[in-house]
């Protein structure tokens, strides 16, 4: 009677496989097993005890110590902490091309092969097991570095969820970056290959997205920062899910994006000839993706790297150079390719495809083909707008008690209905930024100089400009923006149609959403300076409102007019004051603060202000700008003063005094 060996095999049981793989794999296991180990167990012991040993020096009680101890845990084990990446990336890429680099290698893939074992079933014992290393050791050395932490007193229960959700997220990532690398060790053939290739696949993605962003950065003359929602969602890369979101968000998409990778792997698997072994990649259309990708890529990176140091917009420069490098880099992959320096310029149809790429990409953004710089929205189709003055030094928070940037809450709160004025203002400003761009000119010199001739003093007003952020947000649910400069010379009347409306000052001003102070007023601390001294003083629910109420009474009068003739007098900041609880938990509003600035004008404000015991009287810093210009030009004790005050207390949107 004969036996099927191949059936044989195919019906031993998981672990009696499991347990033939482990013998001929026990270096990486054990390198696996110490990894986590350090990192759980020992690192964990060090970060305690380090922990321990300060909070006896600060002399710190029995519950304060406690609390460091689980606020050390919980930053070193939690979601705050980016080693875990520094440990899985690297055990990831081992597992995978470890696990495979006996494809790599004539004789061993005939001694392979030659055994009564499916390839297919190899594959899957091979990643399995891969796993059921990574996973067996992060749990268990996770338990015992748990366990330890119980006994300094440092496991609480949110400490517990969360280094258990980070975990979760942390595996889900491992088998994302596992995939990657078992795909990239089955389109080469050697060992260094694969690692060169599993880096540049997984990084190809976010260097060729800031690639993107640096073009349009370097030559669209109203690029705002904020890349379109196809260059904000990552489609491929592993790293950019783990960082950018939430477990519950993290996880499925790291999960999917294993699943398709190991897809790809087994078709490549099934796919490969036994005879490439050895060879750099193993399908040709796989070269010729790669070679033209690669040399693309580092063409445009070097070409944008020499138009960034140019003091010049010349393109012939930056083009040459970007030329040279896609040449140089194409031969140096084919020279790898084939193992043959003589080979450099073999394929030059493939070089030639990628002087044609790089020099399509490099026009459209240079000679802007799309019309980025000039575009201007239909406003039927617009929702709603808003124009941010991007010099606003103040702090905001959202309503929910998030830290956020100026521009950031103007574009969440600001919902302008006279979208017809900010397409004009935008218009306006859209003009003026190109015309800057065409001849490095302000424009504003025009009006210095005529003040330069008439006798009339130079002043830095003559100069100023205002770099604003202008959203559309768009009726199809797009959000459309474009940063755009304003001369000083701008019509105020224009200015004021936008900048005099309530909808304006709910976008600007955090007072309008301020809902986390207004419910525990008691917990906050009110700060009042005036640049040079700073005064501050608990507060009262009472105080708080009265305040609230004084300063939107106070801010009735705000318009584009007002901004530019006024200099805030002192600048008002609110902060969180008690970080713990009575029962000692920890509450997480440490950043909870915003700012707002007092302006001479505000007497119902400043009314509240002395009644709150925090109002300083102001000083006269206008004697001091002209140190913009002549530090030495100031006497000794102005000099004094100017290098001691903090000047931007007398900034504010569209009036540039403090700086």
């Amino acid at each position: 009677m004969k036996i099927n060996k191949k059936r044989t095999y195919q019906n031993a049981g998981f672990l009696t496989r499991q347990r033939e793989l482990a013998r001929r794999r026990l270096w990486p296991i054990a390198l696996t097993f110490l990894s986590h180990l350090i990192f759980n167990v020992v690192s964990t012991v060090t970060v305690l005890n380090d922990t321990l040993e300060r909070a006896t020096i600060n002399h710190l009680n029995a519950s304060e110590t406690t609390r460091s101890l689980q606020s050390a845990l919980q930053s070193f084990l939690g979601k705050d902490n980016l080693s875990w990446i520094l440990l899985t990336l690297p055990l990831a890429a081992m597992l995978a091309i470890e696990g495979f680099s006996w494809m790599h290698k004539r004789r061993e893939v005939d001694f392979f092969e030659s055994l009564p074992v499916p390839r297919g079933q190899r594959f899957l014992d091979i990643c399995a097991g891969s796993i059921l290393y990574y996973l067996v050791s992060s749990i268990l050395t996770l338990e015992i570095g748990l366990l330890i932490a119980n006994g300094f007193g440092a496991l609480s229960r949110p400490a517990l969820v969360e280094i258990l959700q980070q975990a979760i997220k942390t595996f889900a990532f491992f088998l994302a970056v596992y995939a990657l690398g078992v795909l990239s060790t089955m389109l080469t053939g050697n060992v260094i290959v694969s690692c060169l290739a599993f880096i540049v696949l997984l990084i190809f993605e976010m260097e060729f997205r800031a690639l993107i962003q640096g073009y349009s950065s370097q030559y669209f003359a109203t690029w705002s920062s904020r890349p379109s929602p196809a260059l904000e969602n990552s489609l491929f890369s592993p790293i950019e899910y783990y960082l950018e979101h939430s477990v519950g968000e993290a996880v499925p998409r790291l999960l999917a994006l294993a699943a398709l990778f190991l897809l790809l792997s087994w078709i490549c698997c099934r796919l490969r000839r036994n005879e490439r072994a050895g060879s750099a990649v193993v399908f040709d259309p796989v070269k010729t993706v790669v070679r033209i990708a690669m040399s693309l890529q580092v063409g445009l990176f070097t070409g944008l790297l020499v138009a960034s140091i140019r003091s010049s917009r010349g393109y012939i420069i930056s083009v040459i150079w970007m030329l040279l490098f896609i040449v140089i880099t194409a031969c140096i992959m084919q020279i790898i390719y084939e193992y043959d320096f003589r080979a450099l310029f073999h394929r030059p149809l493939e070089i030639l495809a990628a002087i044609v790429l790089a020099l399509a990409f490099f026009a459209f953004f240079a000679f802007d083909l799309a019309g980025y710089d000039r575009f201007l929205p239909d406003a039927g189709k617009v929702s709603d707008a808003a124009l941010i003055c991007m010099n606003n030094p103040d702090d905001f928070i959202t309503e929910d008690g998030s830290r956020i940037s100026g521009e950031e809450f103007g574009e969440k709160y600001m919902h302008l209905d006279n979208v017809e004025d900010v397409i004009a203002i935008a218009s306006y400003g859209q003009e003026f930024t190109l015309q800057k761009q065409r001849t490095g000119e302000d424009g504003d010199f025009d009006t210095a100089a005529d003040q330069f001739m008439s006798g009339e003093p130079l002043t830095w007003r003559s100069y100023e400009e205002f770099d604003c952020l202008v959203v559309y947000h768009m009726k199809n649910g797009k959000t459309i923006s474009r940063k755009v400069c304003l001369p000083s010379t701008i019509d105020s009347d224009m200015m004021n149609k936008v900048i005099g409306t309530d909808q304006y000052r709910q976008g600007s001003f955090n007072i309008y959403h301020d809902k986390n102070i207004r419910s525990m007023p008691e917990s906050f601390i009110i700060e009042c300076n005036n640049g040079k001294d700073t005064i501050g003083n608990t507060l009262t629910a009472p105080q708080y409102e009265a305040f609230r109420k004084a300063y939107m009474t106070d801010l009735a009068d705000y318009s584009y007019t007002f901004a530019r003739k006024n200099v805030p007098a002192a600048r008002i900041r609110f902060y969180y004051g008690d970080y713990y609880r009575d029962d000692g938990s920890q509450m997480n509003y440490e950043d909870l603060t915003y700012s707002c600035p007092v302006y001479p004008t505000f007497k119902n404000t400043i009314r509240v202000l002395k009644d709150c015991g925090v109002w300083t009287e102001p000083i006269d810093h206008t004697v001091l700008l002209r140190g913009n210009y002549d530090y030495d030009s100031l006497t000794p004790e102005e000099q004094k003063l100017y290098d001691y005050i903090d000047m931007s207390v007398f900034s504010a949107p569209f009036n540039y005094d403090g700086y």
